[in-house]
């Protein structure tokens, strides 16, 4: 009796073994199926050849009636009974070969249904593994999502389930091949209680990562707003949640939980956004000039953006917030024949910043004589026309222009996509931003920005715990601060693991140094953020104020010189300036605030960063 479960048993694993391996759409699988084709195909042959010789001897109707039954292999049928007389088949291996053979052309044959079973089941078995560990819900089917998708089930080992209301069935198959799920209960759109239960989803320590990837923002964000509704009713807590936004602005920012409703970590990016600041983290602009020993710009900066649509306004952000060194002129020429600039007008990057415009095209003699006359002082060209093709002669083109002997600058071809950047010396590197390794990983992506913020806040917290409770704009912030210390290191002239040894920090005059190029990257950023320098008149009514309701003993400004709802601050001023700011202060408030010694810091912290960086990879391994 034992013997017969046993026997049932094997037949069933084996038959289920083979109805998965149809049901995965492999490589592994077209090799199987291969496989399994040419061993039938030599087994009929053999056997039914030296079966029908033996019994009928060798002749023309001996060859077609072995070459019929070789065919009848594949539809299931078997000629035993014709040439069991021949002295092989007496033999139990032989016998095995045999019925082997016919398995393996029979399941060629029955692919079709067996893989329609094999999916089902696939499916049943994928759906109960989206209840285990941490999920991650794509909300969107394209082909950036589904590559996102791909790479964190490869990466992260992630259990990846997709919803959408509509997409293509060639999207469906790529999902099925690398081990995802697409949704079809009808129940994510809206999500519903019911759907939370479905994936398991409760009050517990279970992580859910939403990642809404669809191509329009409004919809991102709709639909985050809509499962944040769900999640909430049911009692799932924010820490056990976290929302990876495409396109959704920063009303996005409303749904980070700062201790009530709301994801516990929320990532908003635009697609232009992010590859401008990966191209900067990768190739940073320091890299493109050299310092003195002192710690100051040997050179200006010097950069040349062709097209200014969404691209070339995102790579402009990026050059203003990265681009800022003590010792150096900022300068960008933007080339485009209409330039989508109105989102510049009066806007304080222009009234700031050394940013000048040219009506014409990357094809025009106006363009390539502005090149002529500025080649040695150019450093950085960014090719954001958003045609890859058009980018891609240019960057040819212009790779021709240069001379080889001659200094040439960093040219980069950047679309949403991601980016292709030909270094100086003829190197070529890209990143496409869906399938990078790290660039949609706010683990790896944030890691030095919330070490940074961890150290600034001083809280006695972890460090994840801090970040779970930063604000969206001191993210951003904090950010910016970690993407802008590779020039720091630079204008040292050190290098990180000399800094995690100890040496740090530098001599004073260096310092200082540094900390003056620190504040110039701080006001960059904020004039990138549309930030403006505070009115004297202004700062003295909220000084004003501040005085009142503190002799009142009610609730005092949170800080005079900053204004966030109107984008005014008092800092964004000379850093010579900065002491008699600081005097003003503190002869109001009483205290002992000092604004330069807050840029010495932040340069000062550098060393705490990167060995806190350091021990958390260490604590990973």
């Amino acid at each position: 009796m034992m013997q017969t479960i046993e026997m049932i048993l094997l037949v069933a694993a084996c038959f289920f073994a083979a109805v998965l391996n149809l049901a995965a759409e492999s490589r592994f699988r077209r090799m199987t199926m291969r496989a399994a084709i040419i061993c039938a195909v030599c087994v009929g042959a053999v056997l039914y050849g030296y079966g029908y010789a033996w019994t009928m001897g060798i002749s023309v109707i001996s060859v077609l009636r072995a070459l019929l039954a070789l065919c009848r292999m594949f539809g299931g049928v078997n000629d035993l009974a014709s040439v069991q007389a021949a002295p092989l088949f007496s033999s139990p291996v032989v016998l095995s070969v045999f019925w082997l053979g016919h398995f393996l052309a029979f399941y060629v044959t029955a692919s079709a249904a067996i893989a329609t079973l094999g999916e089902r089941l696939l499916r049943h078995i994928r759906v109960k593994l989206l209840r285990r560990g941490p999920l991650l819900l794509i909300y969107g089917i394209n082909s950036s999502s589904v590559a996102y998708g791909q790479r964190m089930v490869r990466e992260k080992r992630r259990s990846v389930l997709f919803v959408d209301q509509e997409y293509s069935p060639v999207y469906e198959s790529a999902i099925k091949a690398f081990g995802g799920v697409v949704d079809k209960s009808g129940e994510a759109f809206p999500p519903t209680a019911r759907f939370l239960r479905q994936i398991n989803m409760k009050p517990g320590s279970r992580r859910l990562e939403v990642a809404a990837l669809e191509a329009d923002g409004r919809k991102n964000l709709a639909y985050a707003r809509q499962l944040l509704d769900v999640l909430t009713e049911t009692g799932v807590r924010p820490e056990q949640t976290a929302l990876l936004a495409a396109g959704a602005g920063e009303e996005s920012a409303a749904l980070q939980s700062t201790g009530g409703k709301g994801y516990g970590s929320v990532w908003v990016f635009d697609d232009h956004e992010l590859t401008a600041r990966i191209v900067v983290r990768d190739h940073p602009p320091c890299d493109q000039i050299a310092f003195d020993s002192q710690g100051r710009a040997a050179e200006d900066f010097h950069a040349v953006i062709l097209g200014f649509g969404r691209m070339g306004r995102a790579m402009l952000s990026q050059l203003v917030m990265n681009g800022q060194f003590y010792g150096s002129h900022f300068r960008v020429d933007v080339f485009d024949q209409n330039p989508q600039n109105g989102f510049l007008h009066e806007h304080p990057l222009m009234r700031n910043y050394d940013i000048r415009f040219h009506a014409a095209s990357g094809k025009s003699d106006a363009f390539y004589s502005f090149i002529e006359e500025n080649r040695s002082q150019l450093r950085w060209i960014s090719l954001c026309t958003g045609k890859h093709e058009e980018n891609r002669e240019i960057a040819e083109d212009l790779a021709v222009w240069f001379r080889p002997a001659e200094r040439q600058p960093l040219i980069v071809q950047a679309s949403r996509e991601g980016y292709i950047c030909h270094t100086p010396g003829g190197g070529e590197t890209q990143c496409s931003i869906y399938d990078s390794d790290w660039a949609l990983d706010l683990d790896r992506l944030d890691q030095s920005a919330m070490q940074i913020h961890h150290i600034y806040t001083g809280s006695g917290k972890t460090a994840q715990e801090d970040w779970k409770a930063c604000g969206y704009f001191n993210r951003l912030s904090s950010r910016a601060s970690a993407d802008f210390y590779p020039a720091v290191l630079r204008a040292a002239g050190k290098r990180a693991d000399q800094v995690r040894a100890g040496d740090w920090p530098p001599p004073r005059d260096v310092l200082e140094n540094l900390a003056v190029t620190e504040h110039l990257r701080w006001c960059a950023f904020h004039h990138a953020m549309g930030f403006a320098a505070m009115p004297e008149e202004i700062w003295r009514q909220r000084a004003e104020r501040w005085q009142r309701e503190k002799a009142e003993g009610k609730s005092v400004l949170p800080a005079i010189g900053k204004d966030a709802d109107k984008r005014l601050h008092a800092c964004l001023i000379p850093w010579e300036a900065l002491d008699e700011l600081s005097d003003r202060e503190n002869a109001i408030t009483g205290g002992h605030v000092d604004y330069k010694q807050m840029d010495r810091n932040n340069v000062l912290v550098l060393a705490n960063v990167l060995a806190a960086l350091g021990g958390a990879k260490e604590s990973k391994k």
